[in-house]
C-alpha cells in the first residue's frame, strides 16, 4: 500500500486532495457493484480452511478477505484471467493460491473500492466528467501493482498539475530539523549506515510510570514550551499517538486540565446500526445455551425496555457468573415477560418466531424492531435454520466520526497515518513495544519463501512481512520528520493494566545513531534536559495507604442493619491485597468481558457438584457412576459445555472426575470413614466479624474424631507448601464456624457441634487428602498425610492485623515486592493482584535493593 496516497489539485480553486475511490467512482459515473460477500463462496471441503470454517465462519471469512484482496491488487488490471495459479510448481503456495482464485471466480466480481480502479482502468479519457490532474510525486516503493497503474491511467486523462499545485502543497509539508542538530540526524532514515553523534536537546527519552503520567507530563510539557517561547502557539505543539480510545481520554483530560486546546479529537460519536445488533444477539441468545457475553450485550443495549442503570446490573452479574442476575428480579410486567422469553432458547420456527416479536414489542425505538419482523417472516415450522437466520442479522458497520481539526490547536497526530500538518516540537506518547512501528502479522496463506516462489514463477508482488516493516519504519520516519527544532518520546513503563512494557524497536535504531548507546538515552523526568520538574509537575510518590475514615467492613449491611458476613475466599483477598477487596466490598471490582471458559474454578465447581451427590451421608456406597452427575453439573453450572465443540474439553474433564471418584472412595473405604453432612453451610461470629462459609463435608472416623474436607480441583504440592508455612486460611476458618456456628433449624450440625474437629484438604488431582489436627491412628489410607504444625498461624495473625486497619478505614496498599512475598514464602496464588489494573497502578514501587 502507497506511503504517499495520490493527490490532484483543483482545476478551479487550486486545492490539493486525495484520490479517493468515491471520487473515482463520481468522476468516471462507474456502476453500483452487485453486493459482494467472501462468506458466500468459502464452501469447499477441498479448501485450506474447510475444517476452520465450521469453527470459526466470521474469523475465516475475514482471513480469506484479506489474503484475497492482496492477491487481487498484485493482478495487472485487477482481471480474473490474468492469474493463473496452475502456472505454479506443486506446492502449499500453490494450493492456498488457487483456493483464492476458486472463490474469486465464484464471486465473479471486486470487492466496491477495487470495482470502481477496475472501470477506471478500462475506461477512456472522455470518460471522465471532470479533471483530475495529478500532482507529480516520486515513485513510491510500497504501491502496489494497481496503485501504479491507476496512477498511470490518471495521469494519461489528466495530465499533471500545474507546477505552483506541487509547490505550494510542498510548501506546507514539513522541512525537519536544521542541520547539525540530533533530530536532523535521526530524521536522515532510523535504518542508514552513518556514523553516531551527541544527543542534544533537540531529542528526549523520558521514562514515566504508565500511560495517565504520560498523558499528563505531555499536557504540562507543552504548556511550559509556551510560557518559555519555545511555542509561539499551541499549532506549533503535535501529538503522536497510539490509535486506541483510552489514550485518547487520558489525552483530553490532561490537555483540558492544562487549558490547552486539541485539534484532531474524534468528532460526534459513531452510528451504530442497533437493529443489527439486536436482532444478531437475540439470535445467539436464542440458541440454548446462551453465551452469557451475548446476553449480557443484549440486556445492555440503549433500546431495551429497561433502564440503562438496570442493563448495566443486569450485564455485570451475567459477566461475573450469576445465571439469574438480581437485578431480574426486580423486573416487572413488559420487561419480565421479555426475560423470561430470553430464557431457554428456540428449539422451534414458532417458538423462535414468538419470542422475536415479543422483543420487537418491548424495544423503546420502534424502528429498530424492523430486522426482527424480517427475520419473523423467514422463519419456518420446523427447526430454525440458525446459519442463514445469522446472516440475515448480521449488522451493518458503525460510522467513524471524522476527527475535528482545529487551526489553532495542538495537533492529533495518529500513529498509522501521515503527519496531517508538521510543527516546531513533537511529543511521541505511547513510545513501547507493539508501537512505533507496529509489528506486521504473519500471513495466514504464506509464507515469505512462498511469496517470493509466486513472485518467481507469475510474476505477482504480494507484500512479505519484510515489506510491511519497512514500510512501517519508513512511515515513523515522515512522522519524525514531521517536527523542525525537537521530538520528545515518552515511554511508559506499565500499560493501563498495570502490565510491564519493553521499549520499541525504534529505540534501539535511535540509539545507534547516537553516541552513548541506549544506556544513558532514557531519563526519568527529573532529568529531562534542562526542564525543570516543575515544568511538568513532578508525579507524587503514591502513599503507603488509603484512608477514608470510616469502618470499610459496614459497607454492605443487611435488611438489620448489620455487616453481611465475610467468606474466607474475601478474607484470603484482604490478606493479599487490601485495595482488591475493598474494591469488591464497594461493588467496583473489575468485571472483564471474556467469553465463557473452562477455567479452574469452574472445573472445581462440578467436581464439587460430583462429590456432593455421589457420596451422600452415611457409609460409603459402591464406586458410584459420575457421569449423570457430571451431566446434571454441566445442566446447572456450565451449559455452555454441552455444545458440540467443547466435546473435548468435556470428555477430558469426565475422566479427571471419575478418577477423583475412584480415588476419593478409596480414601473413604481404608479410612473406614461415615460422611456425616456434604455441603455445609455455617455461619459464626468470629474475629470480631460475621463470618459464612460452605464446608464441602464433614467426616466421622472409626475412632469418633471428626474431619472437615474442603476439595480442592488441583494437586497437593502447592497446598503441602502452604500449610506448613502458616499460611492457610480457609479450613482453618471452617473450624472455628463448626466450634461455635449459628444455629438454625434444621442446619444438620447436631452431631458436629461441641466437638474439635482436624481438618483436611483433598486434591483431587492426585488423590491426596492433607490433614491436621487427627490424634494419632493405628492405619488407615496411605493417600492421608498429616502436615505437622501450625497451619495458620501467619494467616490469622495477617487477617487480623488487616481487620483492624479496615475497620478504621485504612487500606494499605501493595508494594512491589508483596506479589513475589506470596507466591515465595506463603505459597499462595495472589490472585487478588488480577481482581482489577489498579492494584498494580496504585501498588508502591520500592527500590530494586528493598523489593
Amino acid at each position: 500500500m502507497r506511503l504517499d496516497p495520490l493527490l490532484y489539485a483543483h482545476p478551479l480553486t487550486g486545492a490539493v486532495m486525495p484520490v479517493t475511490p468515491d471520487l473515482l467512482a463520481e468522476t468516471y459515473l462507474a456502476p453500483r457493484p452487485a453486493a459482494w460477500q467472501v462468506s458466500e463462496a468459502l464452501d469447499d471441503p477441498a479448501a485450506p480452511w474447510a475444517q476452520s470454517l465450521a469453527v470459526a465462519p466470521d474469523n475465516v471469512a475475514a482471513t480469506v478477505e484479506t489474503a484475497l484482496r492482496e492477491v487481487m491488487q498484485a493482478v495487472p488490471d485487477l482481471d480474473l484471467n490474468q492469474l493463473r495459479p496452475d502456472a505454479m510448481p506443486d506446492s502449499r503456495a500453490r494450493w492456498h493460491l488457487t483456493a483464492l482464485h476458486q472463490v474469486w471466480q465464484r464471486l465473479g466480481g471486486l470487492p466496491p473500492d477495487l470495482a470502481t480502479l477496475r472501470h477506471v482502468l478500462t475506461s477512456s479519457a472522455t470518460d471522465a466528467i471532470a479533471s483530475l490532474p495529478l500532482l507529480a510525486q516520486s515513485p513510491d516503493p510500497f504501491s502496489r501493482l494497481t496503485e501504479d497503474a491507476l496512477e498511470a491511467r490518471l495521469l494519461a486523462h489528466h495530465g499533471p498539475a500545474p507546477d505552483r499545485a506541487l509547490q505550494g502543497h510542498l510548501a506546507r509539508r514539513p522541512v525537519g530539523a536544521l542541520q547539525g542538530s540530533s533530530l536532523a540526524h535521526v530524521q536522515g532514515g532510523l535504518t542508514a549506515h552513518r556514523p553516531p553523534m551527541p544527543r542534544d536537546d533537540s531529542l528526549a527519552f523520558v521514562a514515566l510510570p504508565g500511560p495517565v503520567e504520560a498523558a499528563s507530563y505531555a499536557a504540562a510539557l507543552a504548556a511550559q514550551m509556551l510560557q518559555d517561547g519555545r511555542a509561539d502557539a499551541p499549532a506549533d505543539i503535535a501529538i503522536l499517538h497510539p490509535e486506541d480510545s483510552l489514550h485518547l481520554c487520558h489525552l483530553a483530560e490532561a490537555f483540558s486540565a492544562q487549558g490547552l486546546p486539541l485539534s484532531g479529537l474524534p468528532g460526534a460519536p459513531a452510528t451504530r446500526d442497533l437493529a443489527g445488533e439486536v436482532a444478531l444477539l437475540a439470535l445467539q441468545v436464542l440458541q440454548d445455551p446462551a453465551p452469557a457475553m451475548a446476553l449480557a450485550s443484549l440486556v445492555s443495549l440503549p433500546v431495551m425496555p429497561w433502564s440503562s442503570t438496570t442493563g448495566a446490573a443486569l450485564a455485570r452479574d451475567l459477566m461475573s457468573g450469576h445465571r439469574t442476575p438480581r437485578a431480574a428480579g426486580q423486573l416487572a410486567g413488559q420487561a419480565a415477560d421479555l426475560w423470561s422469553a430470553l430464557q431457554g432458547g428456540a428449539r422451534t420456527g414458532k417458538q423462535l418466531a414468538f419470542k422475536l416479536g415479543l422483543l420487537a414489542e418491548s424495544l423503546t425505538d420502534p424502528q429498530t424492531g424492523g430486522t426482527l419482523r424480517r427475520l419473523q417472516s423467514i422463519i419456518g415450522d420446523d427447526a430454525p435454520d440458525w446459519p442463514a437466520l445469522l446472516q440475515v442479522a448480521r449488522p451493518g458497520p458503525a460510522s467513524t466520526p471524522m476527527p475535528v481539526r482545529l487551526l489553532h490547536g495542538v495537533s492529533l497526530l495518529p500513529a498509522s497515518v501521515l503527519p496531517w500538518r508538521g510543527a516546531k516540537h513533537l511529543i511521541v506518547t505511547g513510545f513501547s513495544a507493539g508501537q512505533y512501528p507496529r509489528p506486521s502479522a504473519p500471513s495466514a496463506f504464506f509464507l515469505d519463501s512462498e511469496l517470493a516462489l509466486i513472485r518467481q514463477h507469475l510474476g505477482l508482488i504480494l507484500p512479505s512481512r519484510a515489506g510491511h516493516l519497512a514500510r512501517s519504519l519508513a512511515l515513523m520516519e515522515r512522522q519524525i520528520g514531521a517536527a523542525s527544532q525537537s521530538v520528545t518520546f515518552l515511554a511508559p513503563r506499565l500499560d493501563a493494566a498495570g502490565n510491564p512494557l519493553a521499549l520499541p524497536l525504534s529505540f534501539s535504531l535511535i540509539a545507534g545513531l547516537l553516541t552513548g548507546g541506549e544506556r544513558d538515552l532514557l531519563q526519568e523526568p527529573a532529568r529531562h534536559g534542562s526542564t525543570p520538574v516543575a515544568a511538568a509537575p513532578a508525579l507524587p510518590a503514591p502513599p503507603a495507604a488509603i484512608v477514608l475514615n470510616r469502618d470499610l467492613l459496614r459497607l454492605r449491611l443487611d435488611e438489620a442493619g448489620l455487616s453481611q458476613p465475610q467468606s474466607p475466599s474475601s478474607l484470603e483477598t484482604l490478606i493479599v491485597s487490601p485495595l482488591a477487596w475493598a474494591l469488591a466490598e464497594m461493588g467496583a471490582a473489575d468485571t472483564p468481558w471474556e467469553p465463557q471458559a473452562l477455567t479452574i474454578q469452574l472445573k472445581g465447581t462440578i467436581a464439587h457438584h460430583v462429590l456432593e451427590h455421589g457420596f451422600p451421608p452415611g457409609p460409603p456406597p459402591a464406586v458410584p457412576d459420575p457421569a449423570p452427575h457430571f451431566a446434571d453439573a454441566i445442566r446447572r453450572h456450565a451449559p455452555f459445555l454441552a455444545a458440540p465443540h467443547w466435546q473435548l474439553e468435556r470428555e477430558t474433564l469426565l475422566r479427571e472426575v471419575t478418577r477423583a471418584t475412584r480415588l476419593w472412595h478409596q480414601i473413604l473405604t481404608e479410612e473406614g470413614a461415615e460422611t456425616l453432612q456434604t455441603e455445609v453451610r455455617l455461619k459464626v461470629e468470629a474475629h470480631g466479624i460475621r463470618l459464612k462459609g460452605r464446608a464441602d463435608a464433614v467426616l466421622r472416623l472409626p475412632d469418633g474424631q471428626l474431619l472437615i474436607v474442603d476439595h480442592k480441583k488441583a494437586g497437593a504440592a502447592p497446598r503441602r507448601a502452604r500449610m506448613r508455612a502458616g499460611w492457610d486460611l480457609q479450613i482453618a476458618l471452617y473450624r472455628a464456624m463448626l466450634l461455635r456456628p449459628l444455629r438454625s433449624p434444621g442446619d444438620g450440625l447436631d452431631a458436629i457441634v461441641g466437638q474439635t474437629p482436624a481438618i483436611a484438604y483433598h486434591t483431587l488431582n492426585d488423590g491426596t487428602l492433607l490433614q491436621s489436627g487427627l490424634t494419632a491412628r493405628s492405619q488407615g489410607s496411605p493417600r492421608v498425610e498429616l502436615v505437622p504444625g501450625d497451619i495458620s498461624g501467619q494467616a490469622v495473625q495477617r487477617m487480623q492485623d488487616r481487620l483492624a486497619e479496615v475497620y478504621q478505614g485504612r487500606i494499605t496498599l501493595n508494594t512491589s515486592a508483596d506479589e513475589a512475598f506470596f507466591a515465595k514464602e506463603a505459597h499462595l496464588t495472589p490472585y487478588a493482584f488480577d481482581a482489577s489494573p489498579l492494584i498494580r497502578a496504585f501498588m508502591v514501587h520500592l527500590p530494586e535493593d528493598a523489593a
